[in-house]
């Protein structure tokens, strides 16, 4: 049977209420000891709140440092560990996210975690430009875990591989699974896009639009769509938008791509003009 976690706070409870009976000062003294205790024993989950408020505000920056801190405070579950190494990925540190999936691997983990634990490894192994071997991690996952996350990133890799007929294949699959999700409809639109497949490549970035998504690519790929349709002020008109976002570094589009193809467009509407 498994030990309720929380069995160790129990004992200072059971303690407190009857002194609070008997010494109501000196009950209100335990029970503030208590509470410190407790804060202590879990800081790991209030250094997670101070996390999630740096996330939703977009800093990255002090989310991550509050992060660190979960992580680091010995408390730490394998959420916290994974949340961390992959937001260490995000901001471009490899070593330390390779160091903390390798770390959570060699460990006893259930099989979720760890699932989600080689996902994340192989964006590290994919960074550290080894895509063929990440594309391998991510297929053996897949076999036996699914969601939105493998979806995503599975299809992504296989779209920067060329092999653009098995990424729309596999990106197909995703958007049975999921057809709401901003990264697997951009992965779709974009595999329609190099398969030759316009129509739908752009029936798909039209739906894709209306989810409002937060990241350069999705305008950057839809603005190429309406350059090769001709409709240069349309592709301008997103190309402009996708400047509102960085670039992640958990994808090979950069803000040189950009302005290379805001250049582009440019050039030839004054041509045509």
């Amino acid at each position: 049977m498994k030990k309720n976690p929380y069995i160790k706070y129990l004992i200072p409870a059971l303690i407190v209420v009857p002194v609070l009976i008997y010494n109501s000062l000196l009950g209100y003294i335990l029970f503030g000891v208590s509470v410190l205790y407790v804060l202590f024993m879990e800081r790991s989950i209030l250094f997670l709140i101070l996390t999630n408020q740096k996330y939703r505000r977009g800093d990255l920056e002090n989310s991550l440092k509050w992060l660190k801190r979960a992580y680091s405070s010995g408390k730490s579950r394998p959420d916290i560990s994974i949340l961390y190494g992959y937001l260490s990925i995000k901001m471009g540190n490899i070593e330390e996210s390779e160091k903390v999936f390798q770390k959570l691997l060699d460990s006893d983990i259930d099989n979720q975690s760890r699932a989600k634990a080689r996902l994340n490894y192989a964006l590290v192994i994919w960074k550290k430009g080894e895509l063929n071997e990440a594309i391998k991690i991510l297929e053996e996952v897949f076999m036996d875990y699914k969601d939105r996350a493998i979806y995503g990133s599975l299809g992504y890799l296989l779209i920067l591989s060329g092999d653009f007929k098995k990424a729309l294949e596999f990106n197909q699959v995703a958007y049975q699974y999921n057809a709401s999700d901003a990264v697997i409809l951009d992965n779709l639109g974009y595999s329609y896009y190099k398969t030759g497949n316009m129509k739908k490549a752009k029936e798909i970035y039209e739906q894709l639009m209306g989810l409002t998504p937060p990241f350069p690519e999705a305008y950057y790929n839809f603005s190429c769509i309406k350059k090769d349709e001709g409709d240069l002020k349309g592709a301008l008109d997103l190309a402009c938008k996708a400047k509102e976002f960085k670039p992640s570094f958990l994808s090979n589009f950069t803000d040189k791509d950009l302005r290379i193809h805001i250049d582009e467009l440019k050039s030839l509407m004054s041509a045509n003009s």
